[in-house]
């Protein structure tokens, strides 16, 4: 807004000589002289003047000696200086041509000879403070605006690295300032990956090369990060030389070559130590309980799990705290810079929106760890760590239907460890887990094709799922398993049938048919291996309606 004795400069575009006479008199007719009034003939002379000088105001003359209408000639001013105020003189007193005037963009239009000196001055300050609140009004539009466009990117992406690029983009670009840049600050320790991560630029615009390597900025900025953590609040600093700085800080940005800083902290409210160790407590939670993993359902859209007949304890709930994440810096190169209080507004609500964005990003990334690890443990077999029944269940049916469709044969084999009760019961529970953690190993290990599968069927039972394999080759592979075992020696000393540890087998093999459930297929497969126990055990059987159906003994 205007101030009190602030001295304007006044341009008039009038083709009458007396006109500029009159309006010098009333403008100089004061005790102290607050309007410099220089004046042109033609709109056309007037345009260069304001090329190369700068007005607080234009007093246009409708009627000048110009080829163009009245509206075409602010529209010629406004479309070159659209934030210069313009006055209109006029000889017609009609109230239609002052609406359709303040209409074309004008400020206020005066009748000649029917103003006096009070009303003139009143007039033109009137002028430029209309034209100042518009400008401001449209500024705060276009902060909005920008504001809700990142906003909207902010709700549509969960890229952080895009997200903070755009930002420091978009905001050197309305700013126009020189460097804008999201720094990282010093010592932060990543809860997603584990590792420390040191302070750095994580997006910048307008910076110079070899800016984020230089190690005189990576000072200056961890020492502003100190700064606004101490104060809490924002750093703006008008002029470097002239700042209470400290004398390293000064020297720093100095150097730099940078004049006038602005730096807006980003909080995170989230405590990503405790939401770590929450994620960890909802996998173990579940983990004890292997049909809540199963049943375990992850709900993106609100971004909160829930379990299926459980709640989760409190204890799981994470608190919040504020801590810094970094913060958001404008720096300008070429001079000083009084930093308004919509500028600071501006990027306090974006560095808000920044920290949602952040804190958007981590949690996703969280929640996505976590669901990978329950959606593992309910494929998996928490004893063995193959797969589990449901697991087995679910690639069999995958593996029928698209064999039926190839034409391909599918085969299946179903283990069973002998005399494995008296196994328990001589080494313990504790010796029997361990026995069947090495079996799954070994049978495991004999397999090396992407889509076979190596279930734990239940109890001492397991089970391979060989897809497009023969007869003949699931006997190879079952061999193979039995040859495995037998190298490991795992010590039996209540079998009947030797000294370590053996298995009995049964093969099925069919191709698959629409018309048919895999479960015909898990039949043979089981029928095959009663046939191996009860003909003596430690031996290979294949189902009677194949071709080998002799047992294969070990």
């Amino acid at each position: 807004m205007l101030t009190r004795h602030q001295c304007l400069k006044i341009l008039l575009v009038e083709d009458d000589l007396g006109a500029p006479t009159m309006i010098e008199d009333l403008l100089g007719s004061f005790s102290e002289s607050l309007f410099l009034l220089q004046t042109v003939k033609s709109l056309e002379i007037g345009v260069g003047r304001l090329e190369l000088d700068k007005f607080d105001a234009v007093l246009l003359d409708l009627s000048v000696s110009d080829s163009l209408r009245g509206s075409e000639a602010i529209a010629v001013l406004k479309g070159r200086w659209p934030t210069l105020p313009i006055v209109v003189l006029t000889d017609i007193s009609d109230e239609n041509i002052a609406r359709s005037v303040l209409r074309w963009g004008a400020q206020d239009c005066l009748v000649k000879g029917r103003f006096h000196r009070t009303l003139l001055v009143r007039a033109i300050h009137y002028a430029i403070e209309r034209q100042q609140i518009e400008e401001q009004l449209r500024q705060q539009a276009l902060r909005q605006r920008l504001l809700g466009k990142m906003i909207e990117h902010i709700r549509s992406s969960i890229d952080p690295a895009s997200i903070l690029q755009s930002t420091v983009a978009e905001v050197r670009q309305f700013l126009q300032t020189d460097r804008v840049l999201i720094y990282r600050c010093q010592d932060w320790v990543s809860q997603l990956d584990g590792e420390e991560q040191k302070g750095a630029i994580v997006a910048g615009d307008g910076l110079p090369e070899g800016y984020i390597e230089n190690q005189n900025i990576s000072a200056a900025l961890a020492v502003s990060c100190f700064v606004l953590v101490e104060s809490q609040s924002v750093q703006a600093i008008a002029d470097v030389s002239t700042a209470p700085l400290a004398g390293s800080c000064k020297e720093l940005l100095t150097d730099c070559e940078i004049a006038a800083v602005i730096s807006v902290p980003i909080w995170q409210s989230g405590d990503w130590e405790t939401a770590k160790e929450t994620q960890e407590a909802t996998v173990w939670e579940v983990e004890k309980n292997q049909d809540a993993a199963e049943s375990y359902i992850w709900h993106e859209a609100s971004g909160k799990p829930q379990a299926q007949g459980k709640n989760l304890p409190d204890s799981m709930i994470a608190e919040n705290r504020n801590s810094l994440w970094g913060m958001l810096t404008a720096y300008n190169c070429s001079g000083v810079r009084e930093w308004q209080q919509w500028e600071i507004d501006f990027l306090q609500h974006l560095a808000n929106q920044v920290a949602i964005a952040i804190e958007q990003s981590q949690l996703y990334r969280q929640l996505a760890i976590a669901n990978q690890k329950l959606q593992q443990l309910a494929t998996t077999d928490g004893l063995t760590g193959i797969a589990n029944r449901r697991q087995f269940d679910r690639v069999l049916r995958l593996e029928w239907r698209r064999l039926a469709r190839e034409e391909l044969p599918l085969s299946l084999i179903m283990f069973d460890i002998d005399f494995f009760k008296l196994y328990n019961e001589f080494y313990g529970h504790l010796g029997g887990d361990d026995c069947l953690r090495q079996v799954a190993g070994a049978i495991a290990t004999a397999t090396n094709r992407a889509g076979d599968l190596t279930a734990r069927y239940g109890g001492e039972e397991f089970a391979l799922v060989l897809p497009n394999t023969s007869a003949e080759g699931a006997n190879a592979v079952a061999r193979k398993i039995c040859d495995g075992i037998a190298s490991l020696k795992l010590p039996h000393a209540r079998s009947s049938i030797g000294p370590y540890v053996t298995l009995s087998c049964g093969i099925a093999t069919a191709i698959p048919s629409a018309q048919e459930s895999p479960n015909t297929l898990i039949r043979s497969a089981d029928s095959a291996l009663y046939q191996a126990k009860t003909e003596g055990k430690n031996r290979i059987c294949h189902a009677s309606n194949n071709s080998e159906s002799a047992p294969i003994f070990m």
